[in-house]
């Protein structure tokens, strides 16, 4: 068994002695960690779920006093939507409801990708013009 014997000189060093097959190691006393029993551990945290509400970017926090504490959320704000243009129209206004102002891709009935201008009227309604009337899906997340 090697028994380790930490002292502290008055001199302002630290010196470690391996008992066993002696060795010793004297160091200076800045810059050493001190090591202290950490005691006995309390109660485990107790976590619960507070608020969860939507918002631009997602955050976390922690209230309350340990071991009783609550965790806080915000979401980013998320989904999608496709709409259905029936009527062929150069402008398809679009009611989503997201909450966001979406990404939009604009397939037409022949099932081609078509590039429009992308107008955001509202968090919730978006309007895409074209060039030429057609229909087809929009679909927006």
């Amino acid at each position: 068994m090697t028994t380790v014997e930490v002292t502290k000189s008055p001199n302002k060093y630290v010196t470690v002695t391996k008992t066993s097959t002696i060795s010793t190691v004297s160091k200076p006393l800045e810059g050493v960690l001190e090591v202290r029993d950490p005691g006995v551990a309390g109660p485990p945290n107790t976590l619960t779920i507070g608020t969860v509400v939507s918002g631009a970017a997602p955050a976390v926090s922690i209230t309350g006093i340990a071991p009783t504490q609550t965790l806080n959320f915000v979401l980013p704000v998320g989904g999608n939507y496709t709409h259905n243009q029936i009527t062929s129209s150069a402008t398809w206004t679009i009611t989503h409801n997201l909450g966001f102002f979406p990404a939009v891709s604009v397939v037409d009935s022949g099932g081609n990708h078509v590039i429009g201008d992308v107008n955001y009227v509202s968090v919730n309604i978006l309007t895409v013009s074209f060039n030429a009337s057609f229909g087809g899906k929009a679909y927006l997340s």
